[in-house]
């Protein structure tokens, strides 16, 4: 057995007399210098976000009636803009502007209507057709003339605004014409394909006579 000398037991009464600290600090292993703490901000690294902290969304609200360009989804109320050779045609969800089955215009269609004008003064090209498009729910003629019908709506406000001539013709193609699949892969139904096949496109002349 182990006899304790003197010094022994100097250690053994100073290391007694320390007081005990109760905070252990974890650091990660793969931790660095440059790592923020949490609550702080760290350069590039960006903010840790605190518990229960409701962080703000980032970028910008899409504003009704905003131009969208060929390609992107899209979305309620927007107009998209697709470019051929010599003509542009604008389009518009037919589910911003009426109701299910109907063809008459809804209060809330005055809005991305109102843009869609403007747009259309602005280019200052000649309107050469309204069209109407439908998705496959329903009868071939049904939607034939169902889209029809929505193309003179649409015609009519827009010649009531001075957007367009009152001659400017309307055609219907129902739906012989699909912007997007209406169905999936599996053969299972696409509602996000249908919306977009419902819709109603101005086609404005670009190039000179």
């Amino acid at each position: 057995m182990k006899r304790w000398d003197r010094h022994d037991l100097r250690v053994s009464r100073a290391l007694a007399s320390w007081p005990l600290l109760g905070v252990l600090v974890l650091v990660p292993a793969n931790a660095t210098a440059a790592d923020p703490a949490p609550g702080t901000s760290g350069g590039a690294g960006g903010h840790w976000q605190v518990p229960g902290e409701i962080q703000q969304p980032k970028g910008t609200w899409q504003v009704p009636g905003q131009i969208q360009k060929a390609g992107d989804l899209q979305k309620p109320g927007e107009i998209q803009k697709i470019e051929e050779n010599c003509r542009t045609r604008l389009v518009l969800g037919a589910d911003t502007l009426f109701e299910f089955d109907r063809a008459d215009l809804t209060t809330g269609a005055v809005e991305s209507l109102g843009s869609l004008a403007s747009t259309i003064r602005e280019s200052h090209a000649r309107a050469a057709s309204v069209e109407g498009h439908t998705d496959v729910k329903g009868a071939d003629d049904y939607n034939q003339k169902l889209s029809e019908r929505r193309a003179v709506a649409v015609r009519d406000w827009l010649v009531a605004e001075g957007a367009v001539a009152a001659g400017t013709p309307i055609v219907g193609y129902g739906e012989s014409s699909p912007a997007a699949p209406n169905a999936k892969p599996d053969g299972s139904d696409d509602p996000e394909g249908r919306a977009r096949n419902r819709r109603v496109e101005i086609v404005l002349t670009t190039c000179e006579p």
